[in-house]
C-alpha cells in the first residue's frame, strides 16, 4: 500500500503542506501536477480589521472549490474535506452555524488554492479521499506565546487550532524555545482533511522512502520545515 509520512516537528501550515506534497509528487510521477484555478468568479476580498462580517462564507468557499479547473474529482474532495474540519472549528470558536460562519484568512483566494493543491498533489499519487493510500502524520509541535492575526493578538495554540485538537487523535507537543505559532489552523485542517492519523513508533517510514519533500515555513522558527515523505 502507498503511504506517506507527513514530518510535523517544524511545525504546519496550509501552504507548507501544499508546496511540500507537490514537490513529493513531483518525484513519485515525475512531473508536478497541474495548477488548480478558481473560477473566474472568485474574488479576492480585503479584509477590514475593524469589520468581522467580511469573509467568504463556508458556502461560498465550496462553490469556489467545485468551480476549480485543472482539478479532478478526489482533489475536490480532499479540499472539501479540509474545509469541512475549517468550518467547524471556526463556528465553534465564534459561536456560530456552518451556514452563518464566516472565513477571513482562511478564506483567501490563496488559502483555497492551497487546499485544491494539496487535494491535486494527493490525487496524482494515487490517493482517494475514500481512502485509497494511507497519510501517517508524527508527533505535531506548536509553539508558544502570542500571534497577530485579524481578530487582534491572540494566544498559541491559536483558538481554532484548539477546537481541532479536541477532535483528532494527534499527539500534540510544544517546542517550548519557539516563541511564536507553528500550528496554524489550514495547516492542522489539512492532516485532519485529507485523513492523516497518528503514525505509530513502528509505522515511521522515513529510512525506506523513496521520495522525499520539504517545505520551510513563512516564520522563522529555527526547526527545519514541513518534510513528507513517500514508500509503497
Amino acid at each position: 500500500m502507498k503511504k506517506i509520512y507527513i514530518d510535523c516537528t517544524g511545525g504546519v501550515s496550509g501552504d507548507m503542506v501544499a508546496r511540500a506534497l507537490t514537490e513529493l509528487a513531483a518525484c513519485v510521477c515525475g512531473a508536478e501536477p497541474e495548477k488548480p484555478v478558481l473560477p473566474a468568479s472568485g474574488h479576492e476580498y480585503h479584509h477590514d480589521h475593524h469589520d468581522h462580517r467580511h469573509g467568504r462564507s463556508f458556502q461560498e468557499v465550496l462553490n469556489l472549490i467545485d468551480g476549480a479547473e485543472n482539478a479532478g474529482g478526489e482533489a475536490k474532495a480532499f479540499a472539501r474535506g479540509i474545509y469541512e474540519v475549517i468550518a467547524a472549528a471556526e463556528a465553534k470558536v465564534h459561536e456560530r452555524t456552518l451556514e452563518t460562519v464566516h472565513f477571513h484568512e482562511v478564506g483567501r483566494d490563496e488559502a483555497v488554492l492551497n487546499a485544491l493543491t494539496t487535494g491535486a498533489a494527493l490525487e496524482a499519487m494515487g490517493f482517494s479521499a475514500g481512502g485509497e493510500g494511507e497519510i501517517l502524520v508524527s508527533p505535531v509541535y506548536d509553539g508558544r506565546g502570542w500571534v497577530d492575526c485579524a481578530h487582534g493578538r491572540i494566544p498559541v495554540p491559536v483558538p481554532a487550532v484548539r477546537a481541532m485538537m479536541d477532535r483528532n487523535d494527534f499527539e500534540f507537543r510544544t517546542a517550548e524555545e519557539v516563541d511564536t505559532e507553528m500550528v496554524t489552523p489550514s495547516g492542522l485542517a489539512a492532516l485532519m482533511g485529507i485523513g492523516g492519523r497518528p503514525a505509530g513508533p513502528e509505522e515511521d517510514i522515513r529510512e525506506k522512502a523513496a521520495c522525499v519533500a520539504t517545505c520551510e515555513g513563512k516564520r522563522k522558527t529555527g526547526r527545519d520545515g514541513l518534510k513528507v515523505y513517500y514508500t509503497e
